[in-house]
């Protein structure tokens, strides 16, 4: 669906000239981000899979002195893998903690573990000239700008429930704040944007095993 049709099925359901195209495109791109990102299944603890279509690599610097260095500006989630110069796999850790626990040193040398923390990254040996290091990962969506731009990397099926799912339900949100009772159109809305969230989890399938978290501040930790 185009950024054009997006924002039409949103102005159809809410029916509020207050909210402008431009409102609704913010709404629509922060959405986009969301699913991007990854939702905790409903009941399940289960983070939905990254989208394919942003799957990305690029290189970064290996900083002297200091064992850590910034991911790409674009990164998003999820790093998939980090090679050397000489295309050999660095060990990646996914626990950011057990890395610190078993690497706490910081001796030169070339490097041959690595830890996401963040939006940076942490690696040992400290190379004594910097290096560069290619990861795999995934990026940030591009935004929706143009009134025919759309967002390939959702599926079309589910684009709907999704991004309309999403910018409803925070428009009813604050319009319905203060009423007393259920907000009945927030609650639908919400709905659509959760059924749309489990048939993409069906849609995309997990490359490996899913990643479960107990709670959003696991989530966030990582």
């Amino acid at each position: 669906m185009t950024l054009e049709k997006l924002i039409t099925e949103v102005q159809n359901v809410i029916q509020d000239n207050a909210w402008t195209d431009a409102m609704i495109t913010t709404l629509l791109n922060r959405g986009l981000v969301v699913v991007a990102s990854g939702i905790i299944l409903p009941e399940k603890y289960q983070l939905t899979p990254p989208l394919p279509d942003l799957y990305a690599t690029d290189t970064v610097t290996t900083e002297l002195l200091s064992g850590i260095c910034d991911l790409p500006d674009d990164f998003n989630r999820d790093l998939v893998q980090v090679v050397n110069s000489d295309n050999e796999d660095i060990k990646r850790y996914d626990s950011f903690r057990k890395f610190l626990l078993e690497h706490p040193e910081k001796d030169s040398g070339d490097v041959r573990v690595c830890a996401r923390h963040g939006n940076r990254l942490l690696y040992r040996d400290i190379p004594t000239v910097q290096e560069s290091l290619t990861v795999h990962y995934y990026r940030d969506p591009d935004e929706l700008e143009s009134s025919d731009d759309e967002p390939d990397c959702i599926p079309l099926v589910v684009q709907k429930p999704l991004l309309v799912g999403y910018a409803c339900s925070q428009i009813f949100n604050m319009i319905e704040d203060g009423i007393e009772g259920q907000k009945i159109n927030t609650a639908f809305w919400n709905n659509e944007f959760t059924q749309g969230i489990i048939n993409l989890g069906i849609l995309v399938g997990h490359d490996a095993e899913p990643d479960y978290y107990q709670d959003y501040t696991e989530r966030i930790a990582g």
